[in-house]
Parts: C-alpha cells; sequence; structure tokens
C-alpha cells in the first residue's frame, strides 16, 4: 500500500498537534469494524484508529482521518517520445490541453428529454433516437393489430411518423417508432408523455460551426476531451505542467484508454510530526475501531458489555468540533493529491486498460431482442436477470489503492456508474457473510 508524505505549514502543523491532543481524549469503541463495512454505514468524513492492519502496511493504533469517497476518471497516457513509463492523469487536473492530433475522431454527442411531446421537435424520419429506459409501447403487426410490449432500455429506434387511424389508434394521434429489426411500435403520448425518456445523436449540421474546427487555440481541460473525442488522441498540456511532481515529465502525451476510479482518501495523524496520505481501495481489508459516542442507540453484541449506553451529547460535540478541524486543516491537500498525475503500476494500467475495453466491447455488443411482451414480462425478466448476473462485466482483480469502474453509457463518460466486479471482491464478499454488519454490532476484539 502507497502513502505519501503530507507536507503541513509551521501554522498547520501546530493545529495538528492540538487536534493530536484533543484526540487523546476521545473514548474508543471496544469492538471492531471491517473497513469496507464502516464506510458502507458511517458517512464520511470519520476518525478512526486501526485494530488489525492484517495485510496492510497499516499500523496498529495509528489514527487515521477518513475524509471521503471519490470517484475520478484516470486516464492512461504515453509520451510521445521515448519512454517506458505509463502516466495516469486524473480528470481533476486542471491544466488545459492542446489537441496535436491531426484527424481526431469525434464523439457522439447525445440531447437528453424526458418528456414524449419533445420528440415533435424533430424532423420525421429521425434516425439515432436511444431509450433512457424501458418504455411501455404498442408493437403493430401486419394486420394492424396491436400487443403490449416493453421496449428495453438503450435500444436505438427511428421516429418515423405521425399515425391517426380509427381502426389502428381508435382516433389517436400516436407516435409510430421502428427498431433495426424494421418492426414498428405505437407510442401514445398521452399515457407515456412524462415516463417517456430518451436521447437523440446531435447530427453534424446541428452543431455550432466551431465545434469540429480542431485548431491549435482551442483548449481544452481533460474532462472537455474525454467527451469531445475517441481515443486514442494526441495532446500538448499547455498549462500546470509545471506543477506536476513527476521527473522529466512529458507535456506531449498519448490518451489511450481511461476508467473511473474510486478510493477513500485518508491521513495518517498518529505521528504528527510525519503526517501521511493514504489512498485506499474500499475493498482494503483490515478492521478499525471508531469513537463510542458514534454507535450509541446501535445493537450491541453482547459481549462486549452488557450495560446500555446513553448517548453522550458533550461527547459528540467534542468529536463533531475535532472532526470539522480536520475538514478545514486538510481537505485542500486531500483534493490536491486527487488532482495530481501519477505514474502507473503494472497492476493499475492492466486494471484500467481491462475495464476499457470492455467498455468498448459493451458498446458495440447489440441484443436483438428490443422489446418483451407484456405478458410474458416477469419470465423474461426473470431469464435476463440471470443472464445479467453470470455475464456481468467482471475483471481479474481491482489495483491495491482505488477500485475500477465504467460508465453505464460508454457514450457519455459522466454517466452513472457501472460495477465491475472482480474474483477478490467476489471472495470478499462471502468471506463477510457470516460477520456482523454495522447495524448489528461491532465484532469484539480477540
Amino acid at each position: 500500500m502507497t502513502s505519501f508524505p503530507l507536507e503541513l505549514t509551521s501554522s498547520q502543523k501546530e493545529s495538528l498537534e492540538n487536534i493530536a491532543n484533543d484526540i487523546k481524549q476521545f473514548d474508543w469503541e471496544v469492538g471492531e469494524y471491517i473497513f469496507h463495512d464502516f464506510i458502507e454505514y458511517f458517512q464520511l468524513p470519520q476518525i478512526i484508529r486501526v485494530s488489525q492492519p492484517w495485510d496492510t502496511n497499516l499500523i496498529k493504533n495509528d489514527i487515521l482521518y477518513l475524509q471521503s469517497m471519490y470517484d475520478r476518471h484516470l486516464i492512461l497516457s504515453k509520451s510521445l517520445v521515448s519512454d517506458e513509463r505509463t502516466f495516469v492523469l486524473p480528470d481533476w487536473f486542471q491544466g488545459q490541453c492542446r489537441v496535436l492530433s491531426t484527424n481526431p475522431v469525434y464523439k457522439s454527442r447525445w440531447w437528453q428529454f424526458t418528456n414524449a411531446m419533445e420528440l415533435l421537435r424533430f424532423e420525421m424520419p429521425r434516425e439515432h433516437i436511444r431509450l433512457l429506459r424501458d418504455t411501455s409501447a404498442l408493437l403493430l403487426l401486419p394486420t394492424n393489430q396491436t400487443i403490449p410490449v416493453l421496449l428495453k432500455e438503450n435500444t436505438e429506434i427511428t421516429l418515423k411518423r405521425i399515425e391517426k387511424s380509427t381502426t389502428i389508434t381508435d382516433g389517436k394521434e400516436m407516435f409510430v417508432l421502428g427498431d433495426k429489426n424494421d418492426q414498428e411500435f405505437l407510442l401514445d403520448p398521452t399515457i407515456t408523455n412524462d415516463s417517456f425518456h430518451f436521447a437523440t445523436k446531435i447530427l453534424d449540421d446541428e452543431f455550432d460551426k466551431s465545434y469540429h474546427k480542431n485548431t491549435s487555440e482551442n483548449l481544452f481541460t481533460l474532462p472537455e476531451i474525454i467527451i469531445r473525442y475517441e481515443l486514442p488522441l494526441d495532446i500538448e498540456i499547455v498549462t500546470l505542467a509545471d506543477t506536476i511532481p513527476i521527473e522529466n515529465f512529458p507535456t506531449q502525451l498519448r490518451l489511450e484508454k481511461y476508467s473511473i476510479a474510486k478510493s477513500i482518501i485518508a491521513v495518517s495523524i498518529g505521528d504528527v510530526d510525519q503526517p501521511r496520505i493514504f489512498e485506499l481501495s474500499s475493498l482494503t481489508q483490515f478492521s478499525l475501531q471508531c469513537v463510542t459516542c458514534l454507535t450509541t442507540g446501535l445493537p450491541r453484541d453482547a459481549n462486549i458489555d452488557g450495560a446500555v449506553r446513553t448517548f453522550d451529547e458533550n461527547a459528540y460535540r467534542q468529536y463533531e468540533a475535532v472532526r470539522e478541524r480536520l475538514v478545514n486543516l486538510l481537505e485542500d491537500a486531500c483534493i490536491q493529491y486527487m488532482r495530481t498525475p501519477f505514474i502507473g503500476t503494472q497492476e493499475e494500467v492492466d486494471c484500467i486498460g481491462e475495464v476499457y475495453d470492455i467498455g468498448i466491447q459493451l458498446k458495440k455488443d447489440e441484443k436483438n431482442q428490443t422489446y418483451t411482451v407484456i405478458g410474458d414480462a416477469e419470465s423474461s425478466s426473470s431469464s435476463n436477470d440471470n443472464e445479467t448476473n453470470n455475464s456481468g462485466p467482471s475483471i481479474n482483480k481491482h489495483p491495491t489503492r482505488f477500485t475500477v469502474h465504467l460508465p453505464v453509457d460508454f457514450n457519455s463518460p459522466y454517466s452513472s456508474v457501472m460495477e465491475v466486479t472482480g474474483e477478490e471482491e467476489e471472495e470478499d464478499r462471502e468471506a463477510r457473510s457470516a460477520t456482523p454488519t454495522p447495524t448489528a454490532a461491532a465484532t469484539t476484539t480477540g
């Protein structure tokens, strides 16, 4: 597990020493929590004491300030000149970049809507409309009969026309949608208006004329780049490159792959003369103790003590005050750490690359069936759930200091996050299945 020294000014060191003296007055819980269970149950930031370090390089009884769980996009990049190192650029990095690729590939961009009547904005037929959730519709048969169906989320459809007839639509105006299999569906906007969520691809002539102009004067942040362009992409970091603490850091890079990374930033403050920043994966295995005022009122293991404790308001106020001082003292340093590029280990590079490749494959894969019949939805859903559980995204393992994830919509890097399981994560879940959760009790020390 990697840690980094935290540089503090003399006044900040003095503040930390005062905080450490206050922490010595805390009343610590006798029992233990597993780290993963603790961060799932208690909202961060929190102050904890390491109990059993297990296979980490944490120190027993060290005091850790858990700042927050952060997620960021980590982008693998290689120097455009000879260099064996792989650099990892967080999208939190605030430097601006110039695109060097002469013919960059632009990503498809999408407008999102949450109202069926918004379809009237577009001339018909309109292709490249993607459903953002399961949608009720009527399958139109060649005999002009209809069957209630559920169009599946992420299905891409074409808005063909508006249909109004006494035999097919009972005199109502309905949208006619077509799928890739040339099947047509009727959408009644009076029924599905507020529940019809869709996105439509922005066509080239609908962009501002300057959007696709690739000039050296255009500067972008890393989030703007991964939203705008497909990778790989050659760039030059124009601003703030001199703030990157990497020896001989090249400013001209090829961005190759990325994934979402989630991690908890912790600061070791047990030794106030040598505070250190840790980046912890949620899968990091160690046990900890928290202050007793956090657990008052939770069901407790009878082996710890039989007495019923009352809430100590003074102790909790003291804890809150110390925690607030730590936030004010350390938050900026934690955020700066999250912004800083670093040299990736082979494990980190492999995991980020593997997840990116999974995302590209999922983006290419298309399901043949675009709908389920309403009457068969339950059994079909059960079948789909089993299929998803058996073939969901998975990797061999997660890196040591963060977990890797995908955006649900790989066309949009900042859409909601898809979980990607690793083998050690499944083993960890099985191992914890017999361990009491935080809502039940802290476990007793042996």
